[in-house]
């Protein structure tokens, strides 16, 4: 599974976040999945930078981001019907959702800004 997200990962160099959830979609058996980059921080203080992420959507409307984090982790974030209900991290979570986007921060320091469309479903 880690050698398809990474060969996932490694195929959206390029992509940009406006391109992120269309240009990239990939039928799957588990829903439509796509992939791209999204701008993410892992640390305190530290600025957004392109994080390749990889989308699983689901017929139930349920979703799963694997996210590439700078340094090389990999967070996953879950959520149902375009809301953000969870992570794998122990991190606390919050998120507010905007009129374009949705902005994840897991405690202490990552943040995330998810295109809306990416996790609206299909």
């Amino acid at each position: 599974m880690r050698i398809i997200a990474s060969t996932l990962l490694s195929l959206s160099l390029g992509l940009s976040l406006g391109a992120a959830a269309l240009a990239a979609n990939i039928a799957g058996t588990d829903g439509h999945n796509s992939i791209g980059t999204l701008p993410c921080s892992a640390q305190e203080a530290q600025l957004l930078t392109d994080c390749h992420f990889e989308a699983l959507r689901k017929e139930d409307g349920s979703f799963t981001l694997r996210i590439l984090l700078p340094g090389g982790d990999v967070r996953y974030i879950y959520g149902q019907d375009g809301k953000v209900t969870g992570t794998d991290s122990t991190g606390s979570l919050a998120s507010k959702r905007l009129m374009n986007k949705t902005i994840v921060h897991i405690r202490p320091a990552e943040v995330f800004e998810i295109a809306n469309e990416l996790i609206d479903g299909q």
